[in-house]
């Protein structure tokens, strides 16, 4: 055995490097994306197995939100041979422990890369399943089946997965485009009228930024999109979807255009947060868009009030949470940079802007 007394290494005289240095590049691939199919239609869950080709994978797992328990059944009876993984509905189940269990859950039933995942339910759900098949063995086949409003018009859409850390939202994530997002308007239907009201935030939203013609024409219709009559609530669906992707398909990865969608979430991700995620995400973000409008002296505040408030919608901050809480919470946002607090807002109707926030303008919410 050799003994070294590490107290002499410093009194080593420093020796000159005898291999020159060699620098090199390695350029990967330009990674190559099939586009992601959206199906909107009714009576689509019925019939999956033929849609989706699934005879052409090893394994088919469902993933599915336990409060959807009906829904899921009829997605089985259309796949007889499917792994069924139920999640516990609540935004605690976007966790990295609900990752490892349903891993370790698809490394039992022998999930190969040639898996597809099927991932039904809400927000909470298409995040997470999405995020698993992102990582599971570094990338599997996914399909999206969202069965609200809000997972239909904005989380189902555009590629975004992630889970939560820290006690903050969507800090652990991945952006994994599914094969495809089959949107079945039967269940936006059924949908209880607050949660359908909760998705209607989302596309109140993305007409607020981008889209001026749709707006006016949600001013003129929210009646019979409230109702849901099948034409009004197609066309709803319909537009909002094709402004997100108009806008994925500029700036996928947040660094522009696509930032223009986080309108209303600076603000109504903290008062989720604070409210420990017992408020509502579509509430939360109503909130937050109407102090994001006040604080930066948006126009149009009023045309915005008035639709959340035609679909029931709350417009103003809990008075249980506090300013400094809140704005602690925002300071660490992952949209933020350099302290700097960002807020999409729109300038007019159909014409969104990135603008910073500061601490002043934020107090000025509380009286």
């Amino acid at each position: 055995m050799i003994f070294v007394e590490t107290q002499n290494f410093a009194s080593l005289p420093s020796l000159p490097n005898p291999y020159p240095v060699h620098t090199l590049t390695l350029t990967p691939p330009a990674r190559e994306r099939k586009p992601t199919k959206i199906v909107i239609g009714e009576s689509l869950i019925d019939d999956l197995a033929s849609a989706l080709k699934t005879e052409s994978f090893d394994r088919v797992v469902l993933l599915y939100d336990k409060g959807i328990e009906a829904i899921a059944q009829r997605i089985q009876k259309s796949l007889p041979s499917c792994i069924s993984i139920p999640v516990p509905p609540g935004d605690a189940s976007k966790s990295l422990q609900e990752v490892e269990r349903i891993t370790a859950l698809m490394l039992d039933a022998g999930c190969t890369r040639n898996t597809l995942l099927i991932c039904s339910g809400g927000g909470m759900l298409t995040d997470l399943g999405g995020f698993v098949a992102g990582v599971f063995m570094r990338g599997i086949a996914c399909v999206l089946v969202p069965t609200s409003l809000l997972a239909v018009c904005d989380a189902a859409i555009g590629g975004k997965t992630a889970v939560n850390a820290g006690g903050r939202k969507n800090m652990i994530g991945t952006l994994s485009h599914p094969e495809s997002v089959m949107i079945d308007l039967e269940l936006l239907k059924k949908l209880p009228q607050a949660q359908f009201s909760e998705g209607l935030v989302e596309v109140i939203k993305i007409a607020a930024m981008v889209d001026a013609p749709f707006f006016s024409w949600l001013e003129e219709n929210i009646g019979e999109v409230m109702k849901r009559t099948s034409t009004e609530l197609s066309e709803c669906v319909s537009r909002a979807i094709e402004a997100k992707v108009r806008i994925v398909e500029q700036d996928e990865h947040d660094r522009d255009t696509r930032l223009l969608l986080n309108f209303g979430h600076t603000i109504g991700h903290a008062v989720e947060a604070l409210s420990r995620y017992k408020l509502s995400h579509g509430a939360a973000v109503s909130i937050g868009m109407i102090a994001e409008m006040k604080t930066l002296q948006s126009k149009d505040l009023k045309r915005v009030s008035d639709l959340l408030q035609a679909i029931a919608m709350p417009l103003s901050i809990l008075d249980s949470m506090s300013a400094d809480a809140l704005w602690a919470v925002m300071l660490s946002d992952k949209k933020n940079e350099n302290g700097a607090v960002r807020c999409a807002v729109p300038i007019s109707i159909g014409e969104g802007a990135v603008k910073t926030l500061t601490g002043e303008q934020f107090l000025t919410l509380f009286p």
